[in-house]
């Protein structure tokens, strides 16, 4: 499915970049040096987004589709990138990524607990994830179940999981990750789009 979609797409920005970025940028970091990973990185749009803060990082990415990946090898030749399929382990040693960055992938994930434990365990003590995904609070899920039902819980959709902020943080927490700093992004609150954590491995 991955692969047609990134076979018919052919964008130069993703579509909720405009709203979604100006919440996040501020949090990736500016540090020399720094190995970051972008899981579900698609066609490396977001890594382009982030060497305009960061252009001396060492981007890694990975992705379940060999055309994004693919696409992704095009854009930059000097990094590094990996097919890698849901719940399989990251081609990385322990403790060799200071930053993962991951927007609104978890959604899409269907061994959600084994990610998170590649993601502790690719992460150095302290390393910080930023995650984001679309945000389903109690008062939106109401308006979808009256205006948009069968559209956002399309059952051949691709969103597979559906996160409420009390249940995001619990994943986290669970996985022995601290968050420290959250918020929302897209419309105005309760409606927003999407939601954002970052969280410390701890």
């Amino acid at each position: 499915m991955y692969n047609d979609y990134w076979t018919r797409h052919k964008f130069s920005t993703l579509p909720d970049f405009h709203f979604k970025w100006p919440a996040i940028r501020k949090f990736v970091p500016k540090k020399p040096g720094l190995s970051i990973l972008d899981f579900g990185c698609g066609p490396g749009l977001i890594i382009s987004a982030m060497k305009e803060i960061n252009p001396e990082a060492k981007y890694i990415g990975i992705d379940v589709s060999e055309k994004a990946v693919a696409k992704a090898k095009k854009r930059h030749a000097k990094d590094k990138f990996y097919v890698v399929a849901d719940g399989d382990k990251f081609p990385l040693k322990a403790g060799s990524v200071d930053f993962i960055l991951t927007t609104d992938v978890i959604e899409h994930v269907y061994n959600t607990k084994k990610v998170f434990k590649e993601f502790r365990r690719v992460l150095k003590p302290g390393g910080k994830i930023l995650m984001t995904t679309p945000y389903h609070g109690l008062i939106k899920n109401l308006v979808i179940v009256l205006l948009a039902f069968e559209k956002i819980f399309n059952p051949t959709g691709p969103h597979i999981r559906f996160y409420t902020k009390k249940g995001l943080f619990e994943l986290f927490e669970e996985h022995r990750f601290k968050v420290e700093d959250h918020g929302y992004f897209g419309r105005f609150y309760p409606l927003s789009r999407g939601i954002f954590v970052l969280a410390k491995k701890v």
